[in-house]
């Protein structure tokens, strides 16, 4: 939290922190902890998951599907008293030929276009979701699309596709020239968190939702991060797209930048958040938002 610069001293008194492994029975807790967790716990908030978009369904498998499962096991300890689940899932568990729009249980999607371990894993972890609505949980689905920056102070996920490609670019000084008419959509992570919150909290909504949080309504140009990051005072040019290519696949791991920037990554995505829904207005994504999160790239992460 610390390094998210979302800390506060009051949180010592809020937050109790526990060690523990969500892939393990009782999640590695003794039984006086894990029954007095069920006791107390009123919303179960499970975004626990390894995103990793280059291991395999078998490496993800553990803390993806055997987390979620221990999940529902602990949400049903006492079946007398099910804790509802607020499940944080991701659009890529969709078929890219689906509608965002729709709300869709994934007892109708298949999983045969799913391009990676992570997209799989978290199909089969919706799955078991999903057998324990049938069976009467309380659930509320939240499938997210890209998630950004905070809005307030930059930070971001240090192994992110966009952060790790953004902090290359700005080490080798040199960008893709066809890089400056890609755009993507992104919500910022402190707003996704708050819309999350908020829906869990309507008194008005019933469980069983599914909810798509994307953002069509506001795109992110790749030509604005060029100039965010000259602002930034980052002296960089424009190179011919193959030059670029062969000057990432010498540095560790380029060869994943040069496969997605140049692969679907680039797509816009076909469906929007729906602010009716939620009620709340998205931060907007402009230059001091783009500024802000370089330079949390700049002073956080480039200098680890």
């Amino acid at each position: 939290m610390l390094f998210y610069k979302i800390w506060k001293d009051e949180y010592k008194q809020q937050i109790l922190p526990l060690k523990g492994d969500l892939t393990k029975f009782h999640f590695d807790l003794n039984d006086e902890v894990y029954n007095q967790l069920h006791d107390d716990i009123d919303m179960i908030y499970h975004c626990g998951a390894n995103v990793n978009f280059i291991l395999s369904y078998n490496q993800l498998y553990p803390a993806n599907v055997v987390g979620t499962k221990e999940m529902i096991n602990f949400a049903c300890f006492n079946p007398s008293t099910c804790i509802p689940i607020q499940y944080v899932s991701t659009i890529s568990v969709l078929s890219n030929h689906l509608d965002f729009n729709q709300e869709i249980s994934i007892d109708n999607i298949s999983p045969n276009k799913l391009v990676n371990g992570y997209a799989q894993s978290k199909w089969v972890a919706e799955k078991l979701i999903q057998k324990a609505i049938d069976c009467g949980l309380s659930v509320n689905i939240y499938r997210l699309g890209l998630i950004c920056a905070d809005s307030r102070t930059g930070a971001c996920n240090q192994h992110d596709f966009y952060t790790l490609l953004f902090n290359e670019i700005m080490k080798i000084h040199s960008y893709p020239k066809s890089m400056i008419s890609y755009h993507f959509n992104g919500l910022p992570v402190d707003f996704t968190a708050k819309i999350i919150v908020h829906l869990s909290n309507n008194e008005n909504s019933k469980y069983g939702n599914i909810y798509h949080l994307i953002n069509k309504n506001c795109e992110i140009k790749c030509e604005e991060i060029i100039d965010g990051m000259k602002e930034c005072g980052i002296e960089i040019e424009g190179i011919d797209d193959n030059e670029w290519k062969m000057k990432m696949k010498t540095i560790e791991n380029g060869e994943l930048f040069v496969g997605n920037i140049f692969g679907e990554r680039n797509g816009e995505a076909n469906g929007k958040m729906n602010n009716d829904v939620c009620g709340l207005e998205c931060p907007t994504i402009d230059k001091e938002y783009i500024i802000k999160w370089l330079d949390f790239i700049l002073n956080n992460i480039s200098k680890r």
